[in-house]
């Protein structure tokens, strides 16, 4: 087993636990029996798999369980679910030195964070992410969230774990779908900080995506950038997400986060290719890279421009009619605005250019999310 820890947010430390193991023997890094209770929210979809494994090791600590099972959708990242969870917590009498375990994609990582952290203004937690998705993206920096009514991820606070578990065997049960949601956030993060993790994964491609210990590695570089990235700002990480984000919420969620954010790259690349900020040689290397992996790269036609810049404005990134952009100038180097962290442009160019991308007959695609979910 491999591990590491960091300082991802200042004064939190993390132990990130990269483990092999098919017997899941690397959780006995973690000391469960420190804790008096241990309120376990997870998947339900996974009741009878990893959960029921994970849960038989805790149970050896002795220490009072609590099983929360939630669906691992989009919707459930809302304020009404964080009430119905801090209710729960607060009946079972759970303490400041009681644990959450968190067991799941990013949807149960997100909302179970957020509560970890709000709850009597933080409670330890452990992560234990079964989607490539959830190793890569959404349990490495600190960002915890939930969504508004029309916005992604609009109310969110900063709060590490105290372990990170990671298992590439469990994410042998997840299917393509999963996979590829979570390839396309490595992708970005290959993009913003590290040409060996795009080699990584150039391999990983000649491989037909079937390569445990590249994958192993590809997780760890991944989560080493990701840091890297933290420690400049939360925001430099979000290459693709003005555009993908908008797509996601424009679908209401019929199009899954990982594909919703790689067409929100090929936007993002476009749009730097149209700045002049990268070479149409530059380009092609990196759609073709897409390509290989089964990314997606279109979106559907029934996408319309001006929900689409709207949703843009109310992004994190934006200010008012200024919509807030990471864009690339070269793997690893982000174009910026004098004095800003990002690239700010208006709205109305912004609608102009994505005005012209729809002509590309070839980038819209009919009923295109939901043949992705078919596509796995």
């Amino acid at each position: 087993m491999k591990k590491f820890s960091a300082n991802v947010i200042e004064n939190q430390k993390v132990n990130f636990l990269f483990d092999d193991s098919k017997n899941l023997s690397g959780l006995s890094d973690i000391e469960f029996k420190k804790f008096k209770k241990i309120f376990i929210i997870f998947d339900q979809a996974l009741k009878n798999s990893w959960v029921k494994e994970i849960s038989e090791i805790i149970k050896k600590s002795k220490s009072e369980l609590h099983l929360i099972p939630l669906k691992g959708i989009e919707n459930i990242k809302s304020l009404r679910e964080v009430e119905k969870l801090l209710y729960f917590l607060e009946e079972s009498n759970c303490s400041k030195n009681d644990l959450i375990v968190s067991i799941g994609g990013g949807t149960i990582l997100d909302l179970s964070a957020f509560v970890s952290s709000i709850y009597m203004r933080g409670v330890k937690l452990v992560m234990i992410p079964t989607t490539l998705m959830g190793q890569a993206d959404a349990s490495s920096a600190g960002k915890t969230c939930i969504n508004g009514k029309q916005t992604k991820n609009l109310v969110g606070s900063l709060f590490m774990p105290l372990y990170v578990y990671n298992n590439i065997h469990i994410l042998k049960t997840a299917d393509k779908y999963s996979h590829r949601q979570g390839l396309s956030e490595i992708f970005k993060y290959g993009l913003l900080g590290s040409k060996k993790l795009i080699r990584y994964l150039e391999q990983y491609a000649r491989d037909s995506l079937e390569n445990d210990p590249l994958l192993l590695k590809i997780l760890i570089e991944t989560i080493k950038v990701r840091i890297k990235l933290r420690k400049i700002d939360p925001l430099v990480s979000n290459l693709g997400h003005t555009f993908g984000h908008a797509f996601e919420s424009e679908s209401k969620n019929l199009v899954a986060h990982g594909d919703a954010i790689s067409v929100g790259i090929v936007c993002s690349l476009k749009l730097s290719l149209k700045k002049r900020y990268i070479s149409k040689k530059l380009y092609s290397q990196l759609i073709k890279i897409m390509r290989d992996l089964n990314l997606n790269i279109n979106i559907d036609k029934s996408s319309n421009v001006e929900r689409v810049v709207n949703l843009m404005k109310k992004d994190k990134k934006s200010d008012g009619d200024q919509i807030g952009f990471v864009l690339l100038t070269d793997i690893g180097k982000i174009a910026k605005t004098k004095n800003k962290k990002f690239l700010f442009l208006d709205a109305k160019y912004v609608s102009s250019f994505l005005t012209e991308l729809y002509k590309d007959k070839d980038f819209l695609v009919t009923n295109h999310w939901k043949q992705l979910i078919k596509n796995v």
